[in-house]
């Protein structure tokens, strides 16, 4: 009867315990399966270098592709044809483009078209696409976004939007990701009279958010690239 009154005693990892660290280290893997992918001496040299970006270079921009769902939740079955969401592609290439270009390093951004890039996207596929291009940088992003809608009977109704954007930043040289960050934000928006239904006040605040997390996480991008060790030259 009294046993929901018992606290209980918080216990510390194993790994943080006495006897854990008195065992032996282990520097490299012993999995036969680890070694297929990348031997220890390639993995033991990638982790104790330096990567330096290109002082001054060239970015490949790619956007990963969401699938039919996200495209088609407002813009219809034929969505790719759909003047909207076109224009919704191109505001957020130019969002994240000029952010891009502020940076000193940065000299040019150029989207990477989609036919260079199969189904089966791996990194090595992205990484051989953007050096066909020339390109010293690949930045590949994805916009993922939710929306909840609040109804009311005596006023207008409430849209909130959710937008988590995602940046990977991939150096086409070594084929290292040095930089890579979630950004979420959210926006919210009221149906206003010319809104032909409540689908397109959706429309709007998640393009307002998805905006609004490039600009974000795109600053911080360069920011990083700011503060990095760079090639002299």
């Amino acid at each position: 009867m009294f046993s929901g009154c018992v606290s209980m005693q918080q216990r510390s990892p194993i790994m943080a315990t006495p006897e854990y660290a008195a065992k032996e280290p282990i520097a490299t893997s012993l999995f036969p399966s680890d070694q297929a992918v990348l031997g220890d001496e390639a993995i033991a040299r990638i982790l104790s270098s330096k990567l330096e970006l290109p002082a001054k270079g060239k970015l490949a921009l790619m956007r990963f592709p969401d699938g039919e769902r996200w495209g088609s939740r407002y813009y219809g079955s034929y969505y790719w044809r759909d003047e909207d969401f076109v224009k919704l592609q191109q505001v957020q290439v130019e969002t994240l483009t000029k952010a891009l270009l502020a940076s000193e390093q940065i000299l040019e951004v150029a989207p990477l078209p989609s036919l260079m890039t199969p189904r089966q996207l791996s990194i090595p596929v992205l990484r051989e696409a953007a050096v066909r291009m020339q390109a010293d940088l690949l930045l590949v992003f994805r916009i993922g976004s939710d929306t909840y809608s609040q109804y009311r009977a005596f006023a207008k109704d409430k849209v909130k939007s959710y937008s988590t954007c995602e940046l990977v930043l991939l150096d086409v040289r070594t084929g290292l990701v040095p930089f890579a960050k979630v950004v979420s934000r959210e926006q919210m928006e009221v149906k206003k009279s010319t809104d032909m239904d409540l689908a397109e006040t959706m429309r709007r605040a998640e393009q307002a958010s998805a905006v609004d997390a490039l600009k974000v996480a795109a600053e911080e991008l360069v920011g990083f690239v700011k503060s990095v060790p760079r090639k002299a030259g």
